[in-house]
């Protein structure tokens, strides 16, 4: 079965706009909200970009399990509506979230829109601590305040479904997988698969989302996968070819705690597969910190097309 969206990726190493970026231009862009904005050098960078490259913007949020466009409470209809007409789109991935990039997706399908582009900055390094041996666990703060809740229309209640696939994209902070277990346990009874960023954006950056979800694997309760930490094409092709093999038909939950590039090809295959009891979001709607990374290591863009066939 072929693969509904064709992935192009671009990257560029600097904190300067890239020349080819600087080139390009956008019928419009969504953005994070004003807050995420101002959380690190990168995301500033990146909304400036995107405001000087759409011609037209808007700020995209996702709250209480609602859309909201420039503050104000959305449904779905509204952003096919927003998206009524634009040729190119330009969603500017470093602040937005999961949520948000899905509606997006979903709208800009729905809606024929011919290129929807991806922009990721990614940092030079993160806020963390490491303290004793070298698979001790690192503190990261990059987020808190999360509990694992739906997202409509992309979520079904796991205890009314057969066991299946639970695939979890993992990064750096320990707590978010070991919520996802605590609070849905009856994925303990699931096939799980545990995918790591390797290669990672930068050399032994793998170690430290190994080191912080280590204690989950001494059962061999996880088989683990690999996708490069920057390759939204990797992370699609991993789902697509799960559901290619998933001859029994079993429900797949996937779970994007990990790198952005993961979470957006994570997006791309669940409005792909919009049947809610065969793919399914399980997202714990982190609250990001302030000041969590530093400077701008390297631009992704990640141009996506709906393939001739696709509806």
């Amino acid at each position: 079965m072929p693969q509904l969206f064709h992935i192009q990726t671009s990257s560029y190493d600097g904190i300067p706009v890239p020349m080819q970026l600087d080139r390009l231009q956008w019928d419009m862009a969504a953005l994070g909200n004003v807050n995420t904005e101002q959380v690190d050098a990168r995301s500033s960078a990146a909304c400036a970009f995107a405001t000087k490259h759409a011609k037209t913007t808007f700020r995209m949020d996702f709250v209480n399990n609602t859309a909201l466009i420039d503050g104000i409470d959305v449904s779905p209809g509204a952003i096919c509506v927003k998206l009524r007409g634009c040729k190119s789109l330009l969603i500017e991935a470093t602040t937005l979230s999961c949520p948000e990039i899905l509606y997006l997706i979903r709208a800009a399908k729905k809606e024929r829109v011919s290129t929807i582009s991806f922009l990721y900055l990614e940092p030079q390094s993160y806020r963390r601590t490491i303290k004793g041996r070298l698979t001790d666990h690192r503190d990261f703060d990059l987020s808190g305040n999360r509990r694992f809740r739906s997202v409509h229309g992309f979520g079904s209640n796991l205890t009314e479904l057969q066991s299946g696939h639970a695939v979890f994209f993992l990064g750096f902070e320990k707590a978010r997988l070991g919520q996802a277990l605590e609070q849905e346990e009856t994925l303990q009874d699931w096939k799980k698969h545990a995918v790591f960023g390797i290669p990672a954006f930068e050399a032994s950056w793998e170690i430290d989302s190994i080191a912080n979800n280590i204690q989950y694997f001494t059962s061999n309760a996880f088989e683990a996968r690999y996708a490069a930490a920057s390759s939204v094409d990797a992370a699609y092709g991993l789902l697509n070819q799960l559901m290619r093999d998933n001859k029994a038909g079993v429900p797949i939950v996937v779970a994007p705690l990990g790198t952005k590039p993961h979470t957006i090809g994570a997006a791309l295959f669940l409005v792909e597969h919009p049947e809610c009891d065969d793919a399914i979001l399980l997202y714990d709607h982190p609250e990001i910190s302030h000041g969590r990374s530093s400077d701008v290591k390297r631009w992704h863009l990640y141009d996506v097309t709906v393939a001739k066939n696709g509806v």
